[in-house]
């Protein structure tokens, strides 16, 4: 295995983006979700964009891929993904995007606990789309993971 301890790695993900189509919530109804349902805001960057600093368990999975392990880490675990959501005044969802993580392997890890630096990630989402039934598309978003710096 490529390590037998479980490791907690920080993350931050940021969403440059102008949201669903078709959403009547508030800003504050938009977040990263827990497993809970509950969506926790992000902090508005200087260009408008959106990010959200968390922290993650990582251990080997059964087998040896990284699993990632708490609160926002969403699906079984040789899948595991981010949701970023939005919510309607009623409270149902009006769009939810998934982010993947299992293209995080053990050297993106382990480049990430020597430096202490997050893992990170940019969505660019700048033209939302809809079916012509009014429905929001969210669905999966792939995005390069990278290691990032603690300041930016």
């Amino acid at each position: 295995m490529e390590t037998q301890a479980r490791s907690r790695i920080e993350f931050r993900v940021t969403y440059d983006g102008v949201g669903p189509v078709f959403w009547n919530g508030e800003p504050a109804s938009f977040g990263l979700q827990d497993q809970l349902g509950v969506l926790h805001q992000g902090a508005l960057d200087a260009d408008g964009a959106v990010s959200f600093a968390f922290s993650l368990d990582v251990k080997p999975g059964r087998s040896d891929a990284p699993v990632f392990l708490g609160p926002f880490a969403q699906g079984p675990p040789a899948k595991r993904f981010l949701y970023l959501g939005w919510r309607n005044r009623d409270g149902a969802f009006a769009q939810r995007i998934s982010l993947p993580l299992g293209s995080i392997g053990w050297d993106l890890i382990r480049s990430a606990l020597s430096s202490g630096d997050p893992l990170v990630c940019r969505l660019i989402d700048k033209h939302p789309r809809a079916t012509s039934t009014g429905a929001n598309i969210g669905g999966a978003r792939h995005v390069a993971w990278t290691v990032g710096t603690r300041n930016g």
